[in-house]
């Protein structure tokens, strides 16, 4: 079986094979069976695409039919279709998963769908008295061993999606928090480790849920929002810090997301109303906060250029906004993010020009 890649990796490895066959290291029939051995995947992509939009439009046109007679039918009706849709679509993907694989997961696709829409059907048919937030956490527990069978990333990162939305039930009166993300996290980091083989996608889901999970926990116990804006704060500005090993990028770009995010929030009054102090502390931060941009700008971080960027944008329209005119503001405006697009795409270049070297 061939080991698939990317594009950009078969075309570097052919590169590397044809390097040493030129150096006399390598056979060139030994060069080709190892080339053999490799299979570029981008070209599957179309397919694969083409396959889950028709899973959707399928899956939609079911619970559509379903929906449309919804009021028609006595509720374990309404419950067996579901199920009934539910069971063929996944023994449709079962069936033809030994030779149509991509075809195969479509059908699983059209199931969990179903599954999940099925999931709202039946708690309004039986007027179950429940939060919108824990249908969503049941869709992502449904959908979570079929991730780890397929070993299907995109499903990993819905079931995240659906975990970030139930992390919102801290907002719902009487709620007592999102706490079966205590058990659901680790799950997810261990399935990314042990069964997606390190995938970048899963773990910047991951964390951003880990994120999302302790503000609205902290949200639960009614702590002030300033104390929830300093930990993200501090967490992505750690995690930009010091990136995890395997995943030294992402956690750049995410670490760098919390932290410029937050800390551009901070740049505003309103975030010190709380202390009183929104007459001096929003520009003593901006100073700390450009300090600390130069650090990382100096390390030649990309993320710290769409920041700094960002934290320009912001004071040029706090500033100008109100007495410069809007024909001029927009003119402005654009030339300087046109400026920060040349910038990024400079340092980008000289950045891949380093790594090259």
């Amino acid at each position: 079986m061939k080991r698939k890649v990317s594009k950009p990796q078969y075309a570097f490895l052919k590169q590397e094979f044809n390097f040493l066959e030129q150096h006399g290291k390598l056979e060139s029939e030994d060069a080709k069976d190892l080339l053999a051995l490799y299979e570029p995947k981008g070209a599957t992509n179309f397919v694969r695409l083409l396959l889950v939009f028709g899973a959707i439009l399928v899956g939609v046109g079911i619970l559509s039919f379903i929906a449309g007679n919804w009021d028609g039918l006595i509720p374990f009706s309404k419950f067996g279709l579901i199920v009934i849709a539910f069971i063929l679509s996944y023994s449709a993907g079962y069936k033809l998963e030994p030779n149509y694989e991509r075809t195969a997961r479509s059908m699983y696709y059209i199931g969990a769908a179903i599954y999940g829409a099925g999931i709202f059907l039946v708690g309004q048919s039986f007027h179950l008295q429940h939060t919108v937030y824990t249908d969503f956490l049941l869709w992502a527990v449904g959908i979570l061993p079929l991730a780890y069978y397929l070993k299907d990333q995109l499903l990993a990162v819905f079931a995240s999606v659906f975990l970030i939305i139930y992390s919102f039930t801290a907002f719902e009166p009487g709620s007592f928090g999102p706490y079966w993300l205590l058990l659901l996290l680790p799950i997810l980091f261990w399935m990314n480790e042990k069964r997606f083989g390190r995938k970048s996608s899963l773990f910047v889901m991951s964390t951003l849920l880990a994120t999302a999970f302790i503000v609205n926990t902290l949200e639960a116990f009614h702590f002030d929002e300033w104390i929830s804006m300093l930990i993200v704060f501090t967490g992505g500005l750690l995690i930009a810090l010091f990136p995890i090993k395997h995943f030294r990028t992402e956690s750049s770009w995410i670490g760098s997301f919390l932290f410029g995010t937050v800390g551009i929030m901070l740049t505003f009054p309103y975030s010190w109303r709380e202390w009183q102090l929104e007459t001096i502390a929003p520009y003593i931060f901006t100073a700390l906060f450009i300090i600390l941009l130069v650090y990382f700008l100096k390390q030649n971080s990309l993320p710290a250029i769409l920041i700094t960027c960002a934290l320009i944008y912001r004071y040029y329209t706090d500033i100008t906004y109100d007495f410069m005119p809007k024909s001029l503001f927009f003119i402005i405006g654009g030339l300087l993010l046109i400026a920060f697009g040349f910038w990024f795409e400079k340092s980008r270049r000289e950045t891949v020009k380093r790594h090259e070297e």
